[in-house]
């Protein structure tokens, strides 16, 4: 009797867990027309799916935890993280890149387009986060004041700055990523134990030691 009472009450919460975690669509015939309407309505552990199309938006993320992917990399300005966390999946991000700004740990960007426009994550409370497989035109992933993050299997090319790394940015993991015909592939302030497997192509300068 005990066993079939612990069994139903692990069933229970398991259905309420996965009760409570909403999909949101985006798109113009979907309920939400905006991605910004649908982050506003969305729950911790909500996914947000955005179809095809333009969206002329810099979406704001504040306070909660949510999944947000692109279908067919729909166009949108970028987003900006505060005080919550995110994963960014299947963009094409055109102007404002995406902000990390004292977000939660553990946020997620990958399998993007950047033209423009990188990626910035700022503040102790925003580490152990992993920036993947992005392709990266004109613009830089930034790390400042942040830990534990990883940096892997992205292209970035013809940006002034390929990845630029504050004092104070430690224990990264900098691996397979490609910079390519940069100015500087590499700013740092020293070359970290996790930086390796990379691919240097046509920069100016492949790594240079940042004199802050």
């Amino acid at each position: 009797m005990l066993r079939k009472l612990i069994l139903a009450i692990l069933i229970t919460t398991l259905l309420i867990g996965t009760a409570s975690a909403a999909t949101l669509y985006v798109g113009s015939t979907a309920k939400y027309k905006t991605i910004q309407s649908a982050v506003n309505a969305a729950s911790d552990g909500d996914t947000i799916k955005v179809a095809s199309g333009t969206y002329n938006e810099y979406v704001s993320i504040s306070g909660k935890f949510i999944n947000v992917y692109g279908t067919s990399y729909p166009k949108m300005n970028g987003f900006r993280i505060t005080q919550g966390g995110a994963v960014i999946n299947g963009f094409n991000i055109q102007k404002n890149g995406v902000d990390f700004q004292g977000a939660g740990n553990n946020n997620t960007v990958r399998n993007n387009y950047f033209y423009n426009c990188g990626v910035s994550i700022t503040g102790l409370t925003c580490s152990q986060n992993t920036i993947m497989n992005n392709q990266i035109t004109n613009g830089t992933v930034t790390l400042c004041e942040t830990w534990d993050n990883v940096v892997k299997g992205n292209t970035i090319t013809k940006a002034r700055i390929g990845l630029y790394m504050y004092e104070g940015a430690t224990c990264p993991t900098i691996t397979g990523n490609t910079f390519s015909y940069c100015d500087i592939g590499v700013k740092l302030p020293a070359v970290p134990p996790g930086m390796i497997g990379n691919k240097y192509i046509g920069n100016r300068i492949n790594i240079k030691i940042a004199d802050y």
